[in-house]
């Protein structure tokens, strides 16, 4: 069974502030699972990082991570956000992260600190969640006559 106040132990110990301010876990469609943040951040630049590591799906199922500046919102920084899987599981077909893990940290901070931070839990977080994949993988819907694009008539 997952507990949500251990998964918060977790992501508070990864934080280095003022830093390293903000860990996240989310699961692939954007759903924000539990977060440990320093105090001083609000409730939205959470909801921020939430939303803009969600939106980084595609590239870290292709790479199994991905890093970006958020413009526009200096104070935040820039996050990491790295697939929680098991290294077997990037082999299946159709392959998806269990979770995501979004690090938020200033700009300047050694990045490759935080890349092996980020590695370190996630690779922690899958041995207690890969039990649950089943239950936690969204199917991808099949296509059908109404999603495929096809030629119009011309008249």
């Amino acid at each position: 069974m997952l507990k949500l106040s251990t998964l918060h132990t977790y992501l508070n110990q990864v934080l280095d502030l003022p830093d390293l301010h903000t860990a996240i876990l989310l699961t692939p469609t954007g759903q924000l699972i539990s977060y440990a943040s320093d105090p001083s951040r609000s409730k939205e630049d959470v909801q921020s990082v939430v939303g803009l590591s969600g939106d980084s799906f595609l590239e870290v199922e292709e790479q199994g991570f991905a890093t970006f500046e958020i413009k526009g919102k200096p104070h935040l920084g820039s996050i990491y956000v790295q697939a929680v899987t098991e290294v077997q599981d990037e082999n299946q077909d159709n392959w998806q992260p269990l979770m995501l893990l979004a690090l938020n940290f200033a700009n300047g901070y050694d990045q490759e600190v935080v890349r092996l931070k980020a590695k370190a839990l996630a690779t922690h977080l899958a041995k207690s969640l890969s039990k649950y994949r089943d239950y936690l993988i969204v199917s991808r819907p099949l296509p059908t006559s109404s999603n495929i694009s096809s030629p119009t008539p011309v008249r």
